[in-house]
């Protein structure tokens, strides 16, 4: 029975693997889940590194971890919709009222919980939590889409690559950036046009755009207020906006703090189960290769997922 405990901030390879196993027990709103796997996120190493503590101060030792997948074992007081033996997908971070997902179990409030998607393995279903609720929030406020031209940054990062097929499969035509060995991955999703990232030439052939989501890091949102038609939003996932800059350009913009409340989770999940979903998984490793795994992380796009014992790993970049 393993967890991974954060017990000082500093270096990822200060993690500490337990044999505590994680939580037996479960509280009103909340499910007891026996994890099958769990994917990493950046704020996974922030948390770790001490990143938030003056924010958002821990006691010491927690459990890692946010996303998951995995089969209900306990159903706490209050909570409908979920039963003994459901498999499902969710948030259980502990700065948002979960036990931390690096384990073979955790604790989780229902709120941020919702049931698997039949059409992938649910393993691979850890990592969808985070990444796609973000894609499915920032859409929504974009939205409607049909018939409309939106700009994804970042199309062939982890939210950036759902977003892309979320926003062409509701009939939007989408204009992509990535980096240049993505670019043929990002086409395959559905985008209309896929522009490199480091080269900002191309935006000088755009406007009126209906909406843009911002999933790359670095970006100067103030280059991109001109492209969009007046009274249009631009959200970003990573960057802070210039609100005077925002108005005087007569858009929206704003950036977003992503909330995997049930129904949003439930839309991205509709949306796997219609099979319009590519997940880029980068690699598979065993929960007790945390630290290996987070070297991993800092060199893909693709998802890093963490499983309740030993599995073979992936290739590299691979999507499913």
């Amino acid at each position: 029975m393993t967890a991974i405990h954060v017990t000082q901030y500093g270096p990822l390879n200060q993690l500490v693997v337990s044999e505590d196993g994680g939580p037996t027990g479960v509280g009103e709103g909340q499910l007891l889940v026996k994890v099958s796997a769990t994917s990493i996120n950046p704020v996974d190493a922030g948390m770790a590194e001490g990143a938030m503590a003056d924010d958002a101060p821990l006691d010491l030792p927690f459990t890692l971890g946010g996303d998951y997948s995995g089969t209900v074992e306990k159903v706490g007081p209050g909570v409908e919709g979920f039963s003994v033996g459901d498999a499902v997908i969710g948030q259980a971070n502990v700065l948002m009222g979960g036990s931390g997902s690096f384990a073979d179990r955790l604790v989780a409030p229902a709120m941020f919980a919702a049931h698997a998607p039949r059409a992938v393995p649910l393993i691979e279903a850890a990592s969808l939590p985070l990444v796609g609720a973000s894609a499915v929030q920032a859409l929504g406020t974009l939205s409607p889409l049909y018939g409309k031209t939106v700009l994804v940054l970042g199309g062939g990062g982890s939210i950036g690559s759902i977003a892309v097929q979320l926003a062409k499969a509701a009939g939007a035509r989408v204009i992509a950036s990535a980096a240049g060995p993505d670019h043929d991955f990002v086409a395959s999703l559905g985008a209309d046009e896929v522009h490199d990232y480091a080269d900002e030439s191309w935006l000088k052939d755009l406007t009126k755009l209906d909406g843009i989501l911002d999933a790359s890091p670095g970006v100067d949102p103030t280059l991109y207020y001109p492209l969009l038609r007046e009274g249009a939003s631009m959200v970003s996932l990573v960057t802070q906006h210039d609100a005077d800059a925002a108005a005087a350009a007569g858009v929206m913009a704003s950036t977003q703090m992503t909330l995997p409340v049930t129904e949003t989770l439930d839309r991205l999940v509709a949306a796997v189960d219609a099979g319009g979903l590519t997940l880029r998984i980068a690699e598979t490793l065993p929960l007790q290769q945390v630290a290996e795994a987070f070297e991993v992380d800092v060199t893909t796009a693709g998802k890093v997922l963490l499983v309740a014992g030993p599995r073979a790993r992936t290739t590299t970049g691979e999507a499913r």
